[in-house]
């Protein structure tokens, strides 16, 4: 691990953020106009026990990890796009309005 808490690509881990099949999505709450905002692999590599597909909330994208993945493709530089990547994401679950 760096120093910045950002594991290199040597590691064999893959962060899922940092790939292309990572989407941003919107689940409305069921208030008028509000949502929140959850990320899904377009693969359909999260799965729950049960197989269904996981979603999980956006301000824990970044620690998302998969040891192998047939469908990754990066987006750019691990190590930056994490970086900016943290200080970006919100520390908790937001709720948004249209």
């Amino acid at each position: 691990m760096t120093s910045d808490g950002i594991y290199d690509e040597l590691d064999g881990k893959i962060y899922c953020a940092n790939c292309i099949q990572c989407v941003l999505i919107k689940i409305a709450t069921g208030a008028d106009g509000q949502y929140v905002l959850r990320v899904k692999c377009q693969s359909k590599k999260w799965k729950k026990k049960l197989g269904e597909e996981k979603i999980y909330k956006f301000f824990t994208v970044a620690r998302r990890t998969v040891d192998t993945c047939d469908f990754y493709e990066p987006m750019g530089d691990l190590k930056s796009y994490l970086k900016d990547l943290r200080k970006s994401l919100p520390i908790k679950d937001e709720i948004y309005s249209l």
